[in-house]
């Protein structure tokens, strides 16, 4: 491509029939600044094409770079989720364990409650029943003639001793 130094340096030789010098600089002329002008505006345009270019590497680059990370942002959160979900089963999983040793635990401890309750209720009617004894015998005791006072053996009893002088009561 021609630069406009180029067109305004370029000199034409003379023919005796040629064309007219003076329409022929007037145009050169002319066309001089309109390729300057032109040439300017492709290198300018260039440049800003150039520079475009230079930006749309960069947004790609950057789009590349995010969608890299977008990629690798899901696949954590699927990691993420799977390793949750591991975690909340094996939680799950403990806390059923759990319930079940407290389970077994409460049943057993229900049991021993069982058995020492009625262990309570037989030694309970084993007092009972020798309480009961104990009155039955007492009741005999003091139905018995050991323990009834017959009111003419005491009269005639203390009689005797109002009667009987002293020494021989000391002597019997």
């Amino acid at each position: 491509m021609l630069t406009p130094v180029e067109i305004q340096n370029t000199k034409f030789k003379s023919a005796a029939s040629g064309y007219n010098k003076s329409q022929v600089d007037k145009f050169m002329e002319e066309l001089n600044k309109d390729y300057e002008f032109l040439y300017r505006q492709n290198l300018a345009l260039t440049e800003k094409v150039s520079s475009l270019n230079d930006r749309v590497q960069y947004y790609i680059t950057i789009e590349k770079s995010l969608h890299k990370a977008l990629v690798l942002a899901e696949k954590s959160a699927d990691e993420t989720k799977a390793a949750a979900l591991k975690d909340a089963k094996a939680i799950e999983k403990q806390a059923l364990a759990d319930a079940q040793d407290i389970r077994n635990n409460a049943e057993k401890e229900l049991a021993k409650l069982h058995t020492q309750t009625l262990r309570l209720m037989q030694q309970y009617e084993t007092y009972r029943s020798q309480c009961q004894a104990l009155i039955d015998s007492q009741r005999e005791l003091l139905a018995s003639r050991v323990f009834q006072i017959n009111m003419k053996e005491f009269e005639a009893y203390t009689e005797y001793l109002q009667s009987t002088p002293k020494d021989e009561k000391e002597n019997s």
